[in-house]
């Protein structure tokens, strides 16, 4: 029986969630950590901020219920009390019956990492996180199964433009698909002599043929 797949989802502008409005050009959020507090009907969120600058913003100073736990060398950590089932992008996927595995954040978007039983789940998971942002993005799905089940999964290159090989090598190298980000579109278009518009048509056609033999082999 096949095991379960890992998956990388990134929501662009998620609306519900009080945990990403902290990140920004200077901060990126990550180490996100939710239980079910003293009240009921209430979470808690513990999240780290992580940025060059010598302070963080004060998240209090707008959200009363936002409270600075403890800080060691760039990172500083703070506490937030919320209302439960407010349909943000975590709480859609553990609705779904996946566990969240990992929750980071930048000044653009917000990335979940969870396991999901299978590709049909995936996409109704997408489906539903289209409300909650911008844009939704798959960016990995490994798929975990025992030794015998397993089968390998073939990306067909020659599928690609020399031009969409030559975006997705560039924008590998400069650090465009690290979270957070170590190159932007612009910079990576910058490098490759390319405006920022015709940098993403390309970058997007690379993606949707290698997610579509992904999928089809899963």
């Amino acid at each position: 029986m096949p095991g379960r797949m890992l998956a990388e989802v990134e929501v662009f502008g998620p609306r519900s969630c009080q945990v990403a409005p902290h990140a920004g050009e200077e901060w990126s959020v990550s180490k996100v950590a939710r239980s079910t507090g003293s009240d009921e009907g209430r979470v808690v969120e513990e999240f780290t901020l992580r940025g060059d600058a010598s302070s963080p913003p004060d998240p209090h100073r707008d959200r009363p219920t936002v409270e600075k736990v403890f800080s060691y060398d760039e990172r500083h950590v703070f506490r937030l009390s919320r209302v439960a089932d407010q349909g943000c992008v975590c709480e859609v996927v553990e609705a779904a019956g996946c566990v969240v595995q990992e929750v980071s954040a930048d000044g653009q978007s917000l990335v979940v990492t969870f396991l999901v039983e299978d590709v049909p789940s995936l996409r109704d998971i997408v489906a539903t996180l289209q409300s909650e942002g911008d844009a939704v993005k798959l960016r990995r799905l490994l798929e975990d199964t025992p030794e015998e089940h397993k089968r390998p999964v073939v990306l067909d290159r020659s599928k690609l433009t020399e031009r969409q090989r030559e975006v997705l090598v560039s924008a590998h190298d400069l650090g465009y698909f690290e979270h957070p980000r170590e190159a932007s579109a612009g910079e990576v278009a910058d490098a490759l002599d390319i405006s920022t518009s015709t940098f993403t048509e390309h970058l997007a056609a690379a993606q949707r043929k290698l997610l579509d033999d992904l999928l089809d082999a899963c």
